[in-house]
């Protein structure tokens, strides 16, 4: 499929197309892209081909040429002779004069599309390879630019815009070989309808020398009747045929104004298409050098954005490196901070349980000491010598 039919189907109207869409196209152009490449590092020797055909079509070019240029001399000596004819009283003369330059300029215009159709079919290799050169180099241009609006955007509306351009420009072309077809065909008309004018006015001229010779005739036979009536009916015949003859010559010299404007607004029409490709020309070599130019540009602008692209990513994985390595000391100051309060924690409780034990020690020693100091207040302090009392009183219960 052609790389360009497919990419103008895949951007028609701006739409975006699908990843699955757009990575077809984008492999279809990088294949056209690559046979392009290949197609331009093949190299030809231009010489050969043209020494080849040149030998092979030079002749009859070169005798076609000959003919040509026999009849332009024909056509230019045949134009010369038209003024001296126009100012002698007998004009059938100019009228086959006139009859002589239509045949020549017919041959003239079939030898001329003769030798077109021999060029174009054996056309100068050197310029048709610059010229293929020149297109292959657009062409890559605008699939470099479908291939990156395809990566940006997912669209192409760049090959839209190509496409509606040659377009026009095609309308534009058909419209001027229509105009030409039309003038053509009305010259052709006019030329038809002087022919018609020159049988019919040959006719009459015929039919006027037969009356003209009836009326000799009659002249001579009533000559001895009446000379002046004779030169009467003379007089007549010749003032109508003279007057016959001047309206023809003018009805000529019309149409004959008609052809020369027709030939003018012919010759316009072709200025008009030549300045007009011309004008063409000039605008595709402005495109091809401003697509060179942006070209260019994109790359250096991809080159510099993807050495940016690299930079930050190295300068992110420096981070992600970095932040990696304050994780894990986060993670460990956590760690070791969490111990930390778990051992403040465990000294705390254990100083509040030695606390508590402390506090409850200490209660139990006032406490003892209380019961202690009220034992002692109820007995009266005697309580101090109560185990050698005891002891004492012992011997006295095992004498009683």
């Amino acid at each position: 499929m052609d790389p360009l039919l497919l990419a103008e189907e895949d951007s028609y109207e701006g739409e975006s197309l699908s990843n699955v869409e757009t990575v077809h196209a984008l492999h279809v152009l990088h294949v056209a892209l690559d046979k392009l490449g290949l197609v331009g590092a093949t190299r030809v020797d231009p010489q050969l081909q043209a020494a080849a055909l040149a030998q092979s079509v030079g002749e009859e070019i070169t005798q076609m040429l000959a003919e040509q240029k026999k009849l332009e001399d024909q056509y230019v000596a045949l134009v010369a002779e038209q003024p001296q004819l126009r100012n002698l009283p007998n004009k059938n003369k100019l009228y086959e004069n006139q009859k002589a330059v239509h045949t020549t300029a017919e041959q003239l215009r079939l030898g001329t599309q003769a030798l077109v159709r021999n060029l174009k079919a054996s056309p100068g290799v050197s310029e048709n390879m610059a010229k293929v050169a020149v297109q292959r180099q657009a062409l890559q241009q605008l699939l470099h630019h479908c291939t990156a609006q395809l990566l940006v955007s997912q669209t192409c509306p760049v090959l839209a815009e190509y496409v509606e351009g040659v377009e026009k420009h095609d309308l534009e072309t058909q419209a001027t070989i229509e105009r030409e077809r039309i003038t053509s065909a009305a010259v052709k008309q006019l030329k038809a309808e002087i022919k018609d004018e020159k049988s019919k006015h040959e006719e009459q001229m015929r039919r006027a020398g037969q009356a003209l010779a009836e009326l000799n005739g009659q002249q001579k036979a009533v000559a001895l009747g009446g000379s002046s009536k004779a030169r009467y009916r003379e007089a007549q015949v010749g003032a109508a045929n003279e007057c016959a003859r001047r309206l023809e010559n003018n009805g000529l010299s019309e149409l004959q104004d008609q052809i020369a404007a027709l030939q003018q607004q012919l010759e316009i029409d072709q200025q008009v298409q030549e300045a007009g490709s011309a004008y063409s020309q000039k605008v595709q070599a402005w495109l091809r050098e401003e697509t060179l130019e942006w070209g260019s540009r994109i790359d250096a602008d991809v080159a510099a954005k993807e050495k940016d692209t690299e930079a930050v990513k190295q300068e992110r994985q420096r981070d992600l490196i970095k932040l990696k390595d304050m994780k894990e000391k986060h993670e460990k100051e956590t760690s070791l901070k969490a111990e930390r309060d778990s051992m403040a924690k465990d000294a705390a409780d254990r100083e509040a349980a030695d606390q508590i034990l402390r506090e409850k020690q200490a209660a139990a020693a006032l406490r003892i000491q209380a019961v202690w100091r009220g034992y002692l207040a109820r007995h009266g302090g005697k309580g101090k010598g109560k185990g050698k009392g005891k002891m004492a009183k012992k011997p006295s219960k095992k004498k009683k």
